[in-house]
């Protein structure tokens, strides 16, 4: 057995997912990510990916997070032309993320090198990483599979797709092969009812595992606290004549609130609210949701089966326009406004808290994970005043956080599923400090796996 895995990203950070997997002769990769957070962190997608894409003999994609496919495109910039694997709704997914981020980054490095009279170009803005043609090339890569079959990659190797629970079309991926069994785990959801289903459990055994370690050491609300959670914040937030702003991750984050509202608004367990979604990816997101009703969890079946639509209620608006966006901005009560981004670095949402934000009566709601030195972060952790576009503004709404909608299984959960998996060998990634040392302590009192974590561009070798 001879076994090699190098990450070169998603070590000592939750972004930039990429790792390279060596069985034997055969290389692969499994996902190929942005670096996200601080500009420490995100000058890393410039740098040189640290090895040949054209040495690759197969790339895996477990989801359509940014930070686990945002960097594909450099791939076939370096001159990749094999295959990329993923289930059919990834390729889905992964599509509107490429061509949105190339769109981004165009438009970022255009509007700050605008050719107006006496301006003065903004250099600190680099150039795209990559175009839309790059990610049209990239794509035309993919091909696509369904859960449980195994791909035949010739010389003994297969490769087989699992739910992973994250989000829609999420997976782990076992790779079995005459020189060991590996499992990546991408990243691993929760159990509960949210809109996609629970994680299968890995197959054992498995010689080495990576597994993702967000959430180390913490345990979630279970989701019903959080539910109640919700409703009493946007009721208590309403009362005071206030809105409650949602940052909101544009695909899962979005789906899953908007069907928790539904059933909140349906049975009665909130005043009356407007509620918008505004933003034009998550809207996107919520549609295709829709085309893959046999990847939904059996409370959302439930409800299309009887006809209805499980991601609509009365007094929802999808709002696409920056015109539609901006008439928000003069309700200055009962509204539940989700815009993205999630850890509020960016996006609509930076709008409606300039306008919410000093506001004793508003609340922001954060109900995922605040990655360090975010504007997300800064609030959760209490700051009385933050920046915003170059204004500083006083914090005087409620800030508030609910961590039982996470799409990250937190460690009870990465414990259960690692056990099913029986490794000989884990190697923790995606995750920041003190998450991967906390879940490898535990990982060694419960299991005695053999247990290290994943240090970026370092090659773990294992016989």
């Amino acid at each position: 057995m001879t076994i090699r895995v190098t990450s070169y990203g998603a070590a000592g950070t939750v972004t930039g997912s990429c790792h390279l997997i060596e069985l034997g002769d055969r290389r692969v990769l499994v996902d190929c990510g942005m670096f996200q957070g601080t500009l420490e962190v995100e000058i890393w997608n410039r740098e040189p990916l640290g090895f040949d894409p054209r040495s690759l003999d197969a790339v895996f994609v477990t989801h359509g997070h940014l930070d686990h496919c945002g960097q594909l495109p450099r791939l076939t910039q370096g001159g990749y032309r094999g295959r990329i694997h993923a289930t059919r709704p990834t390729y889905d997914v992964v599509r509107l993320i490429l061509i949105d981020s190339a769109r981004i980054q165009y438009e970022d490095w255009a509007n700050a090198h605008e050719n107006i009279e006496g301006a003065v170009p903004d250099e600190s803005v680099p150039p795209p990483l990559y175009s839309e043609q790059d990610v049209f090339e990239t794509l035309d890569l993919f091909q696509t599979t369904g859960y449980n079959r195994p791909l035949d990659l010739g010389g003994g190797l297969l490769a087989t797709f699992r739910n992973a629970g994250h989000i829609l079309g999420s997976a782990f991926i076992e790779f079995d092969s005459p020189d060991g069994r590996v499992i990546a785990s991408g990243d691993i959801g929760s159990w509960g009812e949210s809109v996609v289903p629970s994680p299968t459990l890995p197959t054992p055994p498995a010689d080495v595992v990576t597994i993702e370690s967000t959430y180390g050491g913490r345990i979630h609300e279970p989701l019903p606290q959080a539910i109640a959670t919700l409703a009493e914040i946007i009721t208590q937030t309403v009362n005071r004549g206030g809105n409650v702003l949602i940052p909101t991750f544009a695909l899962e984050r979005a789906q899953d609130i908007l069907f928790i509202l539904r059933g909140l608004v349906e049975t009665r367990q909130v005043p009356r609210i407007q509620v918008f979604l505004d933003s034009p990816l998550a809207i996107n997101f919520t549609r295709l949701h829709r085309r893959y009703p046999e990847q939904l969890s059996d409370p959302v079946k439930r409800i299309i089966t009887v006809g209805q639509d499980p991601f609509s209620f009365p007094d929802l608006q999808f709002t696409r326009t920056q015109a539609e966006s901006r008439q928000i901005d003069k309700i200055r009560q009962g509204a539940v406004i989700m815009a993205g981004s999630g850890m509020a670095t960016a996006g609509r949402i930076l709008r409606h808290l300039t306008y919410n934000l000093e506001r004793p009566e508003s609340t922001v709601l954060f109900v995922g994970y605040q990655g360090e030195e975010t504007l997300g972060r800064q609030l959760v952790e209490g700051a009385a005043q933050v920046i915003i576009h170059g204004e500083e503004y006083d914090v005087r709404a409620q800030i508030a956080s609910i961590d039982g909608f996470s799409a990250h299984a937190d460690e009870p959960m990465l414990l259960r599923w690692l056990a099913a998996a029986r490794p000989q060998h884990v190697l923790l990634v995606h995750g920041e400090e003190p998450a991967p040392e906390l879940l490898m302590n535990s990982i060694l009192e419960r299991h005695g796996f053999d247990t290290v974590i994943s240090q970026r561009a370092k090659t773990y070798e294992f016989d």
